[in-house]
Order: structure tokens, then C-alpha cells, then sequence
């Protein structure tokens, strides 16, 4: 053995079965350290690299080899410390260490007992250019299956020296076990590696334990719910290797279109910043036994936040996709471009927790453009490539890491196509970008680092260089990746096996259903007594870059769940059950429906045919390598059931972007083009069980939406209005209906009165439509909701309900 004698080793060595610390607990055998706070006492930078201890020095540390083959180091008072390799554990002053680049001494990056932001620098600083370039990457894994090794490209890039990544894993209480055998299996290899670098992984947002996602959420206006669901997210991803969020997005979303607000909070200024801070404060910071009040900071099941899209992605114009050339252009022809910076630089950087900010953040892709002073929001160019945009958060204090959008460096680099790749990364170099989402292009970082030095000198290009190294290195410090990177199948099960998150998941769940009409009534505490109709629905098969979902029929909601009701349904006929067509429904008669009292019908919010990319590339066909449709053209997005003609009085004849990089105007306004809903069917079954009625039944309405809608089409029909945004489970609907649970959700978003306020919106500007009116008087605006006494009016409401937002309270500086 190297680096501490074999006899100190065994001696220090309890392997003990079953001794694993679970979430919450301290179960591992460990010897009461000596020697008082001197000996975890961080040196001085100048006593580095420290030799090993001798034999004649007692251990304080024990150790196990856990179930998933690597050895775990328990040590009071001092970091827990995991490895493949016990001959890399040295010890010093008694306490046990990873000698990560295997030299034999202890570096002051690799002790504990320092600061994330010194073990951060003192790394960096000991980097040449070489080393560092292939750690200025985030591809990594990109399958939907937890392979041990996982995709060969994406473990080539580990083996040639890339460090981070996304994973699409989404291990759940199904697939935890094979997840955490990847990452494991990741992990080894780059601990065997240069320097022992650990892999940084990543996830994009996905549920667990039924909690909503974001803008579900959002409709509690609960701040105590949100930290509570990072926290629960936060323990699992933890667990199963997942060490940064690529999120939440928190975008303002005042473009009540946007193709990607369904993966934002709110059109709100303050709500979004609230929603950061308790979310990412929950996620960061590991939380005691006592969840409301013990904030332990970074620990053991702390996962980073990379808070998104920084900044302006909620006002781009016509709804598109920034992902393509077509969505480009951020406009703000309201000058409300401060508004968009206040859940960043109030949010993120004043956390409901003692990390206090969050570890990193991602730039959107858009190009912010104000037409009332079009050079005032800076270079015309993706907000990673804009000194304007970056330096508002240097500025402001926050040292962070910043990684881009995937695929920046090419297929999406807007405003900077007419710079060579070399140049554009060197311009993201300087503009303090670490990391490079979707890609390993190590000579790149090369070929712009000596382009660098020609312009500024090497002394100043690795200084760059370095600093950008230093916020990855710091991130992987904060959620503990060198001291500990491997991952316990054991801990994973005891977070999904614990029945809190789930019972946690249902209530939030409940919290965020919107009831929007009740008319007479029709859901209370009572519950329903009487024959209950629920429809069966076709829904066609689908395909999509992420796989593919067949065609099935099947009840709108499940009857099971309205345990006690009397509940009757359409005939199916399951001659074949594997290929299903709409034609399989026999429906029920009126006749037949004549002793019914309630139909209960889910539908989906109108869903555009255009609301994904228009003209160019979509970043689906860039995935897949597919051939992109023939463009441009334009067409309007609609939050209506029936097809729309965009040829109203509000609609822009010249859209507001400017020339682009290349001198040229392209406009890409959609006056009298038209589109429509691929669901329209969802109206016509609400339309359909409506007229099958019998005179006095109530027909029960639930909305599974994921973004604004106009109701004037269904609302006359339904006596009452449940909405959820992105996938409420239907047993917090359910809960609701049969009176079990009172609704108290609010809406995040206005509904506007038709398309014709929606193209009258100002995309920068937040809650300015003319909102819809039921037939009970009630109006859709933003944080509306009944309970069972009426409107609500509370203290959430009292706060919500103030004007939006403009400025943010931390200061705006800007340098160009």
C-alpha cells in the first residue's frame, strides 16, 4: 500500500456490514478524534503539500466497503470521504483525506478542512492550459436508460477528459439501483483519471413523489411548499448521483405564448423570484430532521441549482422558440427589461437559505432587443456572448458559475454567426463562461485560448482561463464531488422507500388545483351523490425526439379514484387493443345518460400546431440529425380550440427585430397567416357530453394545462372549472371533487379574454391583458381562485395581486 502504512490502515479499517448512513442519520461506526481543533484546523497555503502521518499517529477515521463496491470513510468532525481506490486514502493529523492525483502528499485542494472557494482556486492555479480545456465541457449522458458505462460517445469524452455533463437518466424508485451503477461506474473512471477530477452530473428538471412541476407549483403561492419540494428532489437526486439541477427555469414569462413557458413559474416578476429562493434555498442547503428550521448549508444532501434562462427568454416574439433561428429575438416593447432580471438578481442571489446563492446559471439563447432604444440593452447577440447581459450579475456580486444553452458554439449561436467558432468561444471565454452545453471540443478551447493569447497576452489568457476552472471547481466543492462522488444504492432506497415525500406530493398536489367556476355549488364538502359519467377518450399516437407514445383509449380520468361514486362509461370495443382507433368508442346515448346527475370530463388546454419551431433548425431534428421542414415561414400561436386567422386589429404587419449580423431584415410577422389547435377533438367530446346531458346534470370540467387559454370556447359549457398546470395527479382532482380536500390554488397566469388581447400584449410586460369573464361574474385574472366560500382574498393574494414588479431591488450596473 502507498501513501499510509498497511497496518494504520487496517487498524482504521471497521468494515461492518450494514452500517450505511441513511438521509437524516449518522449510523457509522467512528472513533472520537483527539487532538481538539487543532487538528481540523485549516493550514496556512504555504504548508502545502503536507506529508502523510506516520505509524506512530492514531487514527481517526473508519471505513467500510459498501454495497456498491467502493469504500466508504466515516470520520468525526471531518468530511465523509467514498473511493474505488482505498490506496488513494492518505491520512494526516490523524484524519483521512482522498490523495485524488495520486502524489502522495496532501494538496491543499484535496483538504477538506478548507474553504470551497480556496480548494476551488488553489486547483485551478495548479492547472496548466492543457489540462484545463477539456474541463470547460457539460455533455455527458444523453440516453433515456441507466446503462453502467452509458452512451460509448458520451464515455469516450470521459476517458479524453470531460468532467460534467447531463444525464436524461430520471431515476426514479423503479431505475435508483441501475442509475446509481452508472454513475458509480463514471465515477471510477475519472477518479482513475488526471488529477482525479470528478464528474459533475447533471439533470434537467423531472418530478418525483407526484409533486408538480414549476409553474404546477407556482399555483400554491406557498413558499414553505416550494422549499419543501427542493428539499425532497434535492435528497433523491442526491442519492442517485445527480449533483446540479439544469434548472428551475424561472424566466418572467409575459409572452403568454411562449413555446417554452410550460417549463417556467409565472408571468410574475415576484412570484418568480420568491419561487427561486425557497425552491433553490430547499435544494441547496441539506435540511435536519427538523425541515422548517435546521438549515445545515452544503451537505451531504445538497444539489447545486443552475437557475435559467438568464435573461429575457419569457418576451420573445410571437411565442417562438429561441432554440432556432425563428426565435432569436427577446423584444421588449414595453423598455421592461430590468422586470426580467428580478427573480435572478433578487432571487437567486438571496436564497431562503444559507447557501445564500445559487452555485450557477445558464444564459438563455436570445437576443435581447428593446425598439425603443435599440442599442440600449447592448451587442446584438445570445445573451452568453453579451457583456451588457453577464456583467449585470458580476456586477452585482454574484461569482458563480455560468454554463450555456446546448449547442451555442454552433447550430444556435445567435448574433455571432458571422464569427468563426474559435472566435465565438473566445468571446464566451472572456464574457466569464465556464462551461460549454452539448459538446467536447477540446481543440476548440484550444484554438481560442491561443487566439486569446495573440490578442491579451498569456499571462492574461490563463488567468481567464483559470478563473473560469475556479466556479466549476467550486461548484464541485459545494455539493461535496471531491471528497465524496460515489453514490449508495442503500440511501437511495431509503429516500423512495419513506413515506413523507409521497404524502408531501399529494398535498402539494392538492394545493395547486385551481378551482375557477363553481356555479351553484356543484363541488363542495358534501362531495357528489348520484350516477357519475366519465367518457372515454382516443388520443392519436405521437413521436417526438425523446421516443414514442402509441395510440390508446382509455377513460378522460380514472373511475377507480372516485372511491364510493356510482360511475358509468362508454363502450370500448377491444378487437384490437393494440392498435386503436376513435371509431372503438361506442358512446353512451342520451337516453341511456338520462339518470345521470355529474359528467366529469378532462381535457387538455388547446395545443398549437406551431407552437414548436418555425423557420429553420428545431433543436429536435438537431438531436436526431433529422432534415429541418422548409423555411422560413410564420405562423401565429393560438390559445384557442378553433383554427385562428391572425388578421385582427392587434396583429403587427413588420415585426420588431432588427438586421441581423449580417446587415439583413428579415420579418417575421404572421398578419393573416393562420394555425390551429392539434386537440380541438378535447372541445368537441366537452361539447358532446354536454348536449348528451340530461336537463340539471353538471357537467364537471378539469384543465390539465401547460399555458394560458382562451375560455370563451368551454367555459359556457361546464358548471365547474378545475385547472392544473403540467400534470396534477388526478387524485388531487379527485380529492377536490368528492369534497375531501378544499381547493385553494391560484392562477400564475392570466387568461385572456380572446387572441385578439393576446396580440395586443406587450411581450416584456407581465399581466397587461384584458382577462376573461365567466358566466358567474368571476374574471381570470392572475392569482384568481375559489374556495369554498368564494374568491379568494388572503395574504397570498394581498401579495401577488400588487402591480408587477419593474426594477429589482439589488442594483443594475452595467459594463460594456
Amino acid at each position: 500500500m502507498s501513501n499510509i502504512s498497511r497496518r494504520n490502515f487496517l487498524a482504521a479499517s471497521a468494515v461492518t456490514a450494514g452500517l450505511v448512513g441513511l438521509a437524516g442519520c449518522d449510523n457509522s461506526a467512528t472513533t472520537t478524534p483527539s487532538g481538539g481543533d487543532d487538528a481540523l484546523a485549516a493550514p496556512a497555503a504555504d504548508a502545502y503539500p503536507i506529508d502523510p502521518d506516520g505509524d506512530d499517529v492514531e487514527a481517526k477515521w473508519t471505513s467500510e466497503e459498501v454495497r456498491d463496491g467502493w469504500t466508504k470513510v466515516t470520520q468525526e468532525g471531518g468530511a465523509e470521504i467514498g473511493t474505488m481506490n482505498p490506496d488513494k486514502i492518505i491520512q494526516v493529523n490523524g484524519y483521512a483525506f482522498r490523495d485524488m492525483n495520486g502524489n502522495g502528499k496532501l494538496d491543499m485542494w484535496e483538504d477538506w478542512r478548507q474553504t470551497a472557494d480556496d480548494r476551488a482556486k488553489a486547483l485551478a492555479d495548479s492547472l496548466s492550459a492543457e489540462d484545463i480545456f477539456p474541463l470547460l465541457w457539460a455533455g455527458g449522458n444523453t440516453s433515456g436508460s441507466a446503462v453502467p458505462g452509458g452512451d460509448s460517445e458520451s464515455n469516450d469524452w470521459i476517458e479524453a477528459g470531460s468532467r460534467a455533463g447531463v444525464s436524461r437518466l430520471s431515476a426514479n424508485e423503479e431505475s435508483y439501483a441501475s442509475a446509481v451503477s452508472w454513475i458509480n461506474t463514471i465515477q471510477q473512471i475519472c477518479e482513475e483519471g488526471a488529477n482525479g477530477i470528478p464528474y459533475l452530473n447533471y439533470s434537467d428538471p423531472y418530478v418525483l413523489f407526484n409533486v408538480p412541476s414549476s409553474n404546477g407549483l407556482a399555483a400554491a403561492m406557498d413558499k414553505d411548499l416550494w422549499r419543501k419540494a427542493g428539499m425532497w428532489q434535492a435528497r433523491a437526486w442526491r442519492a442517485t448521483g445527480v449533483r446540479c439541477e439544469l434548472g428551475p427555469q424561472i424566466d418572467v414569462y409575459s409572452q403568454p405564448r411562449g413555446t417554452r413557458l410550460s417549463g417556467s413559474v409565472s408571468e410574475d416578476p415576484a412570484l418568480n423570484r420568491d419561487f427561486a429562493r425557497a425552491f433553490g434555498g430547499g435544494m441547496q442547503s441539506t435540511w435536519g430532521d427538523d425541515e422548517a428550521t435546521d438549515d445545515q448549508g452544503w451537505g451531504s444532501e445538497s444539489c447545486g441549482v443552475m437557475l435559467k434562462h438568464f435573461v429575457g427568454e419569457g418576451s420573445n416574439e410571437g411565442g417562438r422558440d429561441d432554440h432556432s433561428d425563428s426565435g432569436k429575438w427577446n423584444v421588449f416593447p414595453g423598455s421592461n427589461f430590468n422586470a426580467h432580471l428580478v427573480p435572478f438578481l433578487d432571487g437567486g442571489m438571496h436564497l431562503d437559505s444559507s447557501t445564500e446563492q445559487v452555485a450557477a446559471m445558464m444564459p438563455c439563447y436570445g437576443i435581447a432587443y428593446d425598439p425603443n432604444d435599440p442599442e440600449g440593452l447592448g451587442e446584438h447577440v445570445g445573451s452568453a456572448y453579451s457583456k451588457h447581459n453577464i456583467s449585470i450579475l458580476r456586477n452585482a456580486g454574484w461569482d458563480g458559475m455560468l454554463c450555456t444553452d446546448w449547442m451555442i458554439l454552433d447550430a444556435i449561436a445567435h448574433g455571432c454567426t458571422d464569427l468563426t467558432t474559435e472566435e465565438r468561444y473566445a468571446k464566451l471565454m472572456e464574457n466569464t463562461i465556464s462551461q460549454h452545453g452539448g459538446t467536447f471540443e477540446p481543440d476548440v478551447a484550444k484554438s481560442a485560448y491561443d487566439l486569446m493569447v495573440e490578442q491579451l497576452g498569456e499571462d492574461e489568457a490563463l488567468s481567464t482561463l483559470r478563473e473560469n476552472a475556479r466556479r466549476i471547481f467550486k461548484l464541485m466543492v459545494d455539493v461535496e464531488l471531491f471528497d465524496q462522488p460515489y453514490s449508495d444504492r442503500t440511501v437511495a432506497k431509503a429516500v423512495f422507500d419513506n413515506e413523507a415525500p409521497a404524502q408531501f406530493g399529494m398535498e402539494a398536489s392538492e394545493k395547486c388545483v385551481i378551482m375557477l367556476k363553481n356555479a351553484g355549488n356543484v363541488i363542495s364538502e358534501s362531495g357528489l351523490s348520484g350516477k357519475v359519467y366519465i367518457p372515454q377518450k382516443f388520443t392519436a399516437g405521437s413521436a417526438s425526439a425523446f421516443g414514442t407514445s402509441p395510440a390508446t383509449i382509455a377513460p378522460v380520468i380514472d373511475p377507480a379514484i372516485f372511491e364510493g361514486l356510482d360511475v358509468v362509461t362508454d363502450a370500448v370495443n377491444s378487437a384490437d387493443s393494440e392498435n386503436p382507433a376513435e371509431g372503438d368508442i361506442t358512446r353512451l346515448t342520451a337516453e341511456e345518460l338520462a339518470d345521470v346527475q355529474y359528467a366529469i370530463v378532462k381535457v387538455n388546454n388547446p395545443q398549437d400546431a406551431y407552437q414548436g419551431v418555425q423557420g429553420g433548425p428545431s433543436f429536435a431534428s438537431i438531436i436526431m440529425g433529422t432534415e429541418p421542414e422548409p423555411g422560413p415561414y410564420w405562423k401565429p400561436i393560438s390559445l384557442q380550440y378553433r383554427p385562428y386567422t391572425a388578421d385582427g386589429p392587434n396583429v403587427r404587419k413588420e415585426s420588431l427585430n432588427p438586421e441581423d449580423e449580417y446587415g439583413e431584415y428579415i420579418n417575421r410577422a404572421y398578419y393573416g397567416e393562420s394555425t390551429y389547435a392539434t386537440n380541438e377533438s378535447d372541445l368537441d367530446l366537452v361539447l358532446d357530453v354536454k348536449s348528451r346531458l340530461p336537463e340539471g346534470a353538471k357537467l364537471i370540467l378539469i384543465v390539465d394545462a401547460d399555458r394560458p387559454m382562451v375560455f370563451s370556447e368551454i367555459e359556457p359549457s361546464a358548471d365547474a372549472i378545475l385547472m392544473g398546470f403540467n400534470g396534477i395527479i388526478d387524485e388531487a382532482f379527485a380529492h377536490i371533487i368528492t369534497g375531501s380536500v378544499e381547493p385553494s390554488g391560484l392562477l400564475p397566469f392570466q387568461m385572456p379574454k380572446d387572441m385578439d388581447t393576446v396580440e395586443a400584449n406587450e411581450e416584456d410586460v407581465p399581466r397587461d391583458m384584458e382577462c376573461y369573464t365567466d358566466s358567474e361574474g368571476n374574471t381570470y385574472d392572475f392569482a384568481y381562485g375559489l374556495n369554498w366560500s368564494g374568491v379568494i382574498d388572503d395574504e397570498r393574494t394581498q401579495t401577488y395581486k400588487a402591480n408587477p414588479l419593474t426594477e429589482p431591488e439589488t442594483e443594475v450596473t452595467v459594463s460594456e
